[in-house]
């Protein structure tokens, strides 16, 4: 399992040092739900091109993410923060579309950027959902202080 989560934590943000061990150890007892997260984190580390093509793919499988993330929302804030990734989701992919017919390395680079930037975000909170509707346990949030 460590084969695949090390890659999947390098797109996790200051949750990582924190909440990684925890759930390594909460995964290795429920291999069902590492499987389940396996497969999108191999979806998305195959599309790692910057093509037009393999970064469509990467937002097609980012968008099933976030299709899961706002129907298992557990209350307003989670069903927004959905709602904005599906729009810069979209924005995204009208702007591969643009790009598709030819565009120079420089702005497949920006667009690559910022697909990179948005996946870390919409990974981040998919692997901390599947956990918490498996009843496994959640990340700590800003600030938050881990029970004694």
């Amino acid at each position: 399992m460590a084969t695949w989560l090390g890659p999947a934590l390098r797109f996790i943000g200051g949750n990582a040092v924190r909440y990684g061990p925890l759930a390594l150890a909460w995964l290795q007892q429920n291999p069902d739900v590492a499987d389940r997260i396996q497969e999108q984190v191999s979806k998305l580390r195959r599309s790692d091109a910057q093509s037009p093509e393999a970064m469509r793919k990467t937002l097609e499988s980012m968008r099933e993410q976030v299709e899961y993330l706002r129907d298992s929302a557990d209350d307003g804030p989670e069903r927004m923060r959905a709602k904005a990734w599906a729009a810069s989701l979209t924005k995204l992919e009208h702007a591969v579309k643009m790009l598709s017919g030819g565009a120079s390395k420089a702005d497949l680079k920006r667009l690559r950027a910022s697909i990179d930037r948005l996946r870390g975000e919409i990974l981040d909170a998919f692997l901390a959902e599947q956990i918490e509707d498996a009843g496994g346990p959640a990340p700590l949030e800003r600030g938050a202080q881990p029970e004694r």
